[in-house]
């Protein structure tokens, strides 16, 4: 009887290891995997950042080459004129 007791405890110590082993790898590759979708999450708002910083960048562009104007042309639009400087300011 001592013997089947020695091999059931032993079966049962065997089971418990092989869960919490079991358990730690499945945690360890759970925070993996959630770091991954994080760094992919941040890279794909830096993209972002960086592709409406583009767009603003050429935008503030066309308006610096449109505040040049002559004030003694006689075709100038006046209204253009104010209205290209104030978007520069902002």
């Amino acid at each position: 009887m001592s013997t089947l007791n020695v091999l059931r405890y032993t079966a049962l110590g065997l089971g418990v290891v092989a869960g919490v082993k079991n358990d730690w790898s499945l945690q360890s590759e759970a925070k993996h995997k959630q770091k991954a979708e994080e760094q992919a999450k941040q890279l794909k708002l830096v993209a972002e950042a960086k592709a409406e910083y583009a767009k603003l960048q050429s935008k503030s562009s066309g308006v610096a080459s449109t505040a040049q104007f002559d004030l003694e042309d006689p075709n100038m639009d006046f209204g253009a004129a104010i209205e290209g400087a104030v978007a520069a300011l902002q």
